[in-house]
């Protein structure tokens, strides 16, 4: 896919996520990660349950957005986490993960209560 469908499919599909609380009594959906101490377990932690399909999708802007495969996932995160803002979807978009400086949050189309 090219990389301004990638970045169309991004913005029609957001609208329509339910963002995941880590936890019962919190506020928020944001969870706190330090880009520098961010390694391949944290990413695999992140990702392990609803990103099964070997490509992804990754959204920065609409000329650089991009499909990736699994295997790179960390080497993308690493090169990106705490420098810019991006997402990333599953094959389908329906479950993401967007990334914000220190934190991020995860969310899916179909909420799993």
């Amino acid at each position: 896919m090219e990389s301004r469908l990638i970045y169309e499919s991004d913005k029609t599909y957001l609208n329509k996520i339910h963002w995941i609380k880590p936890e019962n009594n919190s506020e928020s959906e944001w969870h706190y990660l330090n880009p520098k101490a961010l390694t391949e377990i944290d990413a695999n932690e992140i990702f392990n349950i609803n990103f099964t399909e070997e490509i992804l999708h990754l959204v920065t802007s609409r000329n650089e957005s991009t499909e990736i495969n699994k295997v790179n996932l960390f080497s993308n995160i690493k090169s990106l986490y705490g420098k810019m803002e991006f997402r990333i979807w599953d094959k389908d978009f329906e479950n993401v993960v967007e990334f914000k400086l220190e934190v991020y949050r995860k969310g899916n189309i179909n909420p799993k209560f």
